[in-house]
């Protein structure tokens, strides 16, 4: 189980590496128990990446899916733990279901939302970009429209970027900073410094980068 993974990595390195665990989308029709999700949780530093996506299967009320991610969310929502969110094509019915819990935090990963980015600005919830920025003219727009303190820096590895030659991996984040240092019209260091004092505040994690 890739969480379980994730766990022992970071205990190998807790001081460089924060594992997350839950169950994606894409696995939500072969999840049979969620029983290991209290003590895994427990053992993390988050929920993710968890939410909804119709490329796998249905996401509508009653579905596999949904039923999956309230159940991940009540116990995210116990433990006080923050929650990363995959929400592709179906940014509204995150939304909603995100407004029914009272999180600790809430990241929005590779938000895609253009029309409802408004609304998860106006709830506080933080929301990433990784590579694509680089080019997307769709990204920078949002990113124009974002908080500068509610956004993170990603890289969605193992993703190729294939308008970046094929791409991928920590190595492109410089780039993004770099890209959201001229969208917000401030120097690197700057734009640098600010991602990592986000980070570390949806993390819970006291100090500055």
């Amino acid at each position: 189980m890739t969480s379980i993974n994730a766990l022992n990595l970071a205990s190998g390195d807790p001081q460089t590496v924060r594992a997350f665990v839950g169950v994606h989308p894409s696995e939500a029709l072969k999840e049979g128990s969620l029983t290991w999700l209290e003590k895994a949780l427990e053992a993390a530093s988050g929920l993710g990446e968890v939410g909804l996506d119709p490329k796998y299967s249905p996401t509508g009320t009653g579905s596999a899916q949904s039923k999956v991610l309230l159940s991940q969310l009540v116990e995210a929502q116990r433990q006080k733990k923050p929650v990363q969110i995959h929400s592709r094509d179906s940014e509204v019915l995150c939304i909603d279901a995100l407004g029914t819990f009272n999180l600790k935090e809430v990241l929005m990963h590779w938000y895609q939302g253009e029309q409802s980015l408004s609304k998860v600005m106006e709830k506080g919830y933080f929301v990433s970009f990784g590579p694509a920025l680089i080019y997307s003219k769709k990204l920078q727009r949002m990113a124009v429209r974002c908080d500068p303190g509610r956004v993170l820096a990603e890289t969605d590895s193992p993703i190729p970027y294939a308008p970046l030659g094929g791409a991928y991996g920590a190595s492109l984040v410089p780039s993004v900073v770099f890209r959201l240092a001229e969208i917000w019209r401030m120097g690197f260091e700057d734009a640098r410094m600010a991602l990592v004092e986000n980070a570390m505040r949806f993390l819970g994690t006291p100090g500055k980068g």
